[in-house]
C-alpha cells in the first residue's frame, strides 16, 4: 500500500468473453505526479483507464481488484457517490475528441453543461468559468461559438480538456490525447498539459504507446503488455536501464535525428 497515493489500482483483473484483458494490474499515482501507462494498442491500457472511473464496458467482467481514490474503493461506492467523484475529483480525456463532443452543440454550450452538471453556479458564473477555461487551454473566446466540425483536431482536444478541467479535478486521466494530432500540434498539446499540471499540482495518469511522449511528460512509467504490467519504475531508470525485452523494443522505436534505418519489407 502506498500511503502517499491519491489514486491506487490493486490487482485489477478483468476479462471479456472469458479472455483476460487486464491481469493483476497494480499502480499508484501520487499527488502532483505524472504516471505514464505505455504499451501497444490492445495491451489493456484504455480498459485500465476506464476502470479508474468504474466505466468498464458491459462486456467486461471484473474478476477482482480495487481502485482506490484517497483510500476509498470506487467499486464499493454507490452510483451517486461514484458520479460525484467523476468530474469533480477524477476526470478523463478520451482518445478521440470528436466522439466525445456533441456534433450539434456549440463548444461553449458543452463546456457550460459540464460545469452545470457538477456545480450549482449561476448562469453568469458558468459563462465566466467557461471563458476562464478557454483561456487556460489557450483558445480564443470565439471558439465557444463554433461547432465541433468547425474546429481543428487540436482545438477539439483543447475543448475536451477544458471540459475535463471544469470542476478542478485532483486526478486527470489522459487516454492517448495526442494520437490524432500532427507533430507540431502534438508538442503544443503536451506543453499545455505540462503547464496546467505544474500550475495546479495535478496528478495525471497518461496513457500512450509512444516512449517519446513518456520522456516528455512522465515522472514514472508502467509498461503494459497483454493486460499485464511487465515493468515499472522512475522514467529515467526505465529509459536508461530497461529490464524487459518488450520495454527495450518500445524504446528502440523512439525516432532519433540522423538515425538511418532500413524500411520494413513491403
Amino acid at each position: 500500500m502506498n500511503e502517499k497515493a491519491v489514486l491506487e489500482i490493486r490487482d485489477l483483473t478483468a476479462s471479456i468473453a472469458s479472455r483476460r484483458v487486464i491481469d493483476k494490474v497494480s499502480l499508484s499515482l501520487e499527488h502532483g505526479k505524472v504516471v505514464s501507462l505505455v504499451g501497444e494498442s490492445g495491451s489493456g491500457k484504455t480498459l485500465t483507464a476506464l476502470a479508474t472511473l468504474d466505466l468498464l464496458p458491459q462486456a467486461a467482467v471484473r474478476e477482482k481488484g480495487k481502485v482506490l481514490y484517497r483510500g476509498k474503493d470506487i467499486f464499493g461506492l454507490s452510483h451517486q457517490e461514484i458520479r460525484q467523484i467523476r468530474g469533480n475529483n477524477i476526470a478523463m480525456v478520451f482518445q478521440e475528441p470528436f466522439t466525445a463532443l456533441n456534433p450539434v452543440m456549440r463548444a461553449g454550450v458543452q463546456i457550460n453543461e459540464a460545469i452545470a452538471s457538477h456545480t450549482d453556479l449561476s448562469r453568469k458564473d458558468i459563462a465566466n468559468r467557461t471563458r476562464e477555461l478557454l483561456e487556460m487551454v489557450e483558445l480564443s473566446p470565439d471558439a465557444a461559438l463554433r461547432y465541433p466540425h468547425e474546429l481543428s483536431g487540436g482545438m477539439r482536444q483543447r475543448i475536451v480538456l477544458a471540459m475535463a478541467l471544469s470542476c478542478e479535478p485532483e486526478v486527470l486521466v489522459l487516454d492517448e490525447p495526442t494520437t490524432a494530432l500532427d507533430v507540431s500540434v502534438q508538442k503544443q498539446m503536451l506543453d499545455l498539459v505540462k503547464n496546467i499540471q505544474r500550475q495546479r499540482e495535478m496528478s495525471i495518469l497518461f496513457i500512450t504507446h509512444d516512449f517519446s511522449i513518456v520522456n516528455a511528460v512522465a515522472d514514472e512509467v508502467c509498461v503494459m503488455k497483454r493486460g499485464e504490467i511487465i515493468e515499472k519504475g522512475k522514467k529515467e531508470d526505465v529509459l536508461k536501464r530497461p529490464q524487459h525485452p518488450y520495454t527495450k523494443q518500445l524504446i528502440e522505436c523512439i525516432p532519433r535525428l540522423g538515425d538511418m534505418r532500413e524500411r520494413l519489407p513491403v
